[in-house]
């Protein structure tokens, strides 16, 4: 319970508190391993993804792409790059895209409806 103003010993001073959003949270993290594990299990993940990966992320990209381009450079190879901030690209992602995507991934089932 949450208290409002007033008195703090006064029951009708106070509100419930939701607890939902604790449980949409959990619920994420249960879906999402549950993905991982099957991604990870049949093969399905790049040796190139970072994102969303234990011990990688952004910094690990840039640090593996900087190596490639030192190597490049060194091996007097031209190198062009570009990189693309996708941060909000998941705000416009098409749902029927995606459980096409995820059931021919193979994940179907009580996960799949989840999701």
């Amino acid at each position: 319970m949450c208290s409002k103003k007033g008195a703090a010993d006064n029951v009708e001073n106070y509100r419930p508190i939701s607890l939902t959003r604790v449980a949409g949270k959990i619920m994420e993290r249960v879906i999402a391993k549950q993905i991982y594990d099957h991604l990870k299990c049949n093969d399905l993940l790049s040796c190139t993804q970072h994102g969303f990966l234990k011990d990688k992320s952004t910094c690990t990209n840039l640090t593996e792409a900087a190596n490639d381009w030192t190597l490049a450079v060194q091996n007097r190879k031209s190198v062009t790059f570009a990189y693309i901030d996708f941060s909000r690209a998941f705000d416009t992602v098409s749902h029927d895209k995606l459980f096409y995507r995820l059931h021919s991934y193979g994940i179907r089932g009580d996960i799949l409806k989840w999701v």
